[in-house]
């Protein structure tokens, strides 16, 4: 740890492996306002300069601020050009022209013309603008003088191609890429390579003709939050970064378009959620990356597949995840310093010694059967260097000191080992092939059966899963089944079938012996709480957000809650269907968009029912946009032949929850035989936030019956549940009511009993499994809770 002092007078303390600091310019002091990104600048004397975005703050202008930093102990700002207020501003240079775009509305492109320097600060600009667009995320110059904008205020926000080889001044629209959102890019030759943060995957483009481009390759990155792309010399190698918390920079082979290979991908910090921002490839086979709270660090990739960290820097005083620090560094200088805009700390200048790496590789298999052994990982240990291998059992790691080591070998099925006495050096790679011993493994086998009657359940998935194994079987028509190999260890159970309800037992213990006559049974009735996949099919045109199965992820949108952040309570797992399921907090991230998207359950047969009905839990958020809110969640009935509507969820005041709907079927349709349950939403034109959620879906024989109901079991209490023999309803205080129990199919099993003293006792008689307590209370209410029965 170093403590250093600031141009300001500030003491910051700051961790650094092979970077110093040279210099330090506060914009707090200098403009009261924090930064973001910046560009280098060389003059044709060799004067070095530091191009930095100054944000602005309520009341205080933002601009470019032009810092000499020749003599990096004493930087000083020689130009500052004003403009609105924006926390975005990018900014490249071609020849002696500075570009700068802002998210800033009628910010268009600012050109600056840097040729004065140094004989003069008096720099010429002009506020560009198109016709089409006037607010743009970023940009990139290639080699030729073309002009790629990300992100404007026109269509998807693609790219936008310019020609700026007539006049630097006056650039000219040549063409567009726009099938999706672009936030950043690199450029050489005729080929782009774009940056699909949305979508998180970058494309490579033919852009030879920038009035038709041809996308020639896509792939998608390891944290699918694609931020920026930045090729290497040879054209072989392309390296990303994903902005999201603990995310990685990672390394592909784009020699081939139509085939990328993903090669490796390294974090700083790991664990801590520090967020890599931009990366930039240096001659020499080196990386530089900005890495927000981290700072800045360096990789040595000199083997592409085996990223090693060899020096880095902390600019800022803070830590973990969320969008603070350093926001870009430029490592482009004649002089090889690198200049860091830090969000908040200001413009740093550092001096980096640039290192080779100590690598180990080689390929983990097992030592039985000789395969590869995938996700194995293996720890350097006394260092932060671990990784897992691939399908090959390949792997490739390192670290900045050479020395001897010992190395660590783990793998789920395999007993762990470890390797003393490896010998690292600097620049050289350190072959290590390792035999894994396997674990032994034992058979699980048992009948899947229907309660009362004890028919077969054919077609059951049965899954055991814990912390390290997943095991899947499905049943025989006979409802038998087996898993042939299963690891000692302890697993929860998840059972179901489509036409019964689900099952997630106590927890299966494995301990050294083969388990046989597992017998489960499960009622008989549909119903679905998505901890299993039964069956629900998604359809749609939307291109993002579409339905998924999955946990629930908390999402916002200004402030105000928007999805979430679990399913329904007392079912099984907590898994539910919802929209975009993948949202990182943030609503916009991963909402409905640009059309509609379907979810269908599988058939049902909803005759022979006393009187049927369709019970499910659903959540709709509706906001945003450039009106008011007017998209909604359809839930609908079809019998193979008519679909009807039976809700339609609009905007309101209660939304960001959970709720409840119990429809009588016939009350729109006539019941069939062939029948299922649609849920759809879409995102009109006007590009509003749609989200949306579906849990617990029941088919019943009456409004009464089926699972706990929202609002109908608050102050009812029933004790003991489960239970081997009866249970004690016990009414909120001063209350008295008829108690009746049902099964889960609706069909009352017991009727008329009356609360004393607001208690009741039931259970007596009735056989194993799962049952409803209906409460009728005097005053008029309805109370109801699940019990189950162990017999």
């Amino acid at each position: 740890m170093v403590m250093s002092v600031t141009a300001a007078g500030i003491v910051q303390a700051s961790a650094q492996v092979n970077i110093g600091q040279l210099g330090h310019l506060s914009y707090q002091a200098l403009h009261g306002s924090e930064l973001s990104n910046l560009w280098g600048y060389a003059d044709e004397e060799g004067n070095e300069y530091a191009l930095v975005g100054v944000n602005g703050t309520v009341g205080e202008t933002g601009g470019l601020s032009v810092v000499d930093v020749s003599d990096p102990a004493d930087p000083q700002e020689i130009f500052f050009l004003p403009g609105p207020a924006s926390i975005w501003r990018e900014i490249k240079v071609w020849n002696d022209h500075a570009y700068i775009t802002t998210e800033a509305h009628g910010g268009g492109v600012t050109i600056v013309d840097l040729s004065p320097l140094p004989q003069s600060t008096d720099l010429p600009s002009t506020v560009w603008l198109d016709p089409a667009w006037d607010t743009s995320h970023s940009l990139f110059i290639d080699e030729n003088g073309r002009l790629y904008i990300h992100g404007a205020n026109e269509g998807n926000g693609g790219v936008i191609m310019y020609d700026l080889t007539g006049d630097p001044m006056e650039p000219v629209r040549v063409g567009q890429f726009d099938q999706w959102y672009v936030h950043d890019s690199f450029a050489r030759g005729d080929t782009l390579y774009a940056a699909h943060i949305l979508e998180g995957f970058f494309t490579i483009v033919d852009v030879s003709d920038p009035a038709s481009p041809v996308v020639l390759g896509q792939q998608r990155t390891p944290n699918r939050f694609t931020h920026n792309v930045w090729l290497d010399a040879s054209g072989r190698h392309l390296y990303t970064t994903d902005e999201r918390d603990n995310s990685y920079v990672a390394a592909y082979d784009v020699s081939d378009p139509s085939d990328i290979q993903f090669l490796d991908k390294l974090r700083s910090d790991g664990g801590s959620g520090a967020i890599p921002h931009n990366t930039y490839w240096l001659p020499g086979d080196y990386l530089v990356q900005s890495y927000y709270t981290y700072g800045v660090s360096i990789y040595d990739c000199s083997r592409p597949g085996n990223l090693v960290e060899v020096g880095s820097y902390d600019t800022s005083p803070l830590n973990g995840g969320g969008f603070f620090g350093a926001w870009g560094v430029y490592p482009f200088l004649p002089s090889g310093r690198l200049l860091v805009s830090d969000i908040e700390e200001g413009l740093f200048i550092l001096q980096p010694t640039y290192m080779r790496g100590c690598h180990l590789g080689g390929t983990i298999t097992s030592s039985e059967s000789g395969i590869p052994v995938g996700l194995a990982q293996v720890h350097i240990l006394g260092t932060d260097a671990e990784e897992a291998t691939g399908i090959s059992g390949a792997y490739g790691l390192g670290t900045l000191q050479p020395g001897t080591y010992s190395v660590s070998v783990s793998a789920a099925g395999y007993y762990p080992a470890t390797i003393e006495g490896v010998m690292l050096e600097a620049g050289e790679l350190t072959v290590l092939d390792v035999q894994l011993v396997p674990l032994p493994t034992y058979a699980v086998s048992g009948v899947v059966r229907t309660v009362g009657s004890m028919a077969p359940v054919p077609g059951a998935q049965l899954w055991l899963v814990n912390g390290t194994f997943s095991f899947q079987a499905t049943s025989g028509a006979d409802g038998s089944f087996t898993f042939p190999a299963v690891y000692d260890g302890s697993y929860t159970t998840d059972i179901g079938a489509w036409g019964w309800h689900g099952a997630c037992p106590e927890d299966l213990v494995m301990d050294g012996a083969a388990i046989e006559g597992w017998n489960i049974e499960l009622e008989r009735g549909y119903a679905d709480d998505f901890a299993l996949d039964l069956g629900w099919q998604v359809t749609g045109t939307a291109v993002r957000g579409a339905w998924e199965r999955g946990r629930p992820e908390a999402t916002n949108f200004q402030n105000v809650p928007a999805a979430p952040g679990a399913d329904m309570p007392d079912d099984c797992r907590d898994k539910a269907y919802i929209t975009g399921r993948s949202a990182g907090g943030n609503a916009n991230a991963n909402d409905v968009d640009e059309g509609f998207t379907r979810l269908t359950s599988p058939v049902f047969d909803a005759t022979g029912l006393t009187d049927a009905h369709v019970r499910y839990h659903y959540w709709f958020f509706n906001a945003g946009g450039s009106s008011a809110p007017d998209d909604a969640l359809v839930i609908s009935l079809t019998d193979g032949a008519d679909t009807v509507a039976i809700q339609t969820v609009t905007p309101n005041g209660d939304m960001s929850r959970w709720h409840f709907s119990n429809i009588r079927i016939a009350d729109h349709i006539t019941p069939g035989p062939t029948m299922r349950l649609l849920a759809r939403t879409a995102d009109g034109p006007e590009d509003h936030i749609v989200e949306a959620g579906l849990d617990d879906f029941f088919v019943v024989g009456s409004a009464n019956a089926g699972m706990d109901e929202a609002g109908q079991n608050e102050g009812l209490r029933i004790w003991p549940v489960p239970t081997t023999d009866r249970c004690t309803v016990a009414l909120p205080h001063g209350r008295e009511g008829i108690v009746q129990v049902t099964d889960i199919l609706g069909r009352r099993v017991l009727d008329g009993v009356r609360t004393a003293g607001g208690k009741a006792v039931v259970g007596d008689g009735l056989a194993g499994g799962t049952y409803v307590v209906n409460v009728l209370t005097d005053d008029g209410g309805f109370l109801s809770r699940r019990i189950q029965i162990l017999r």
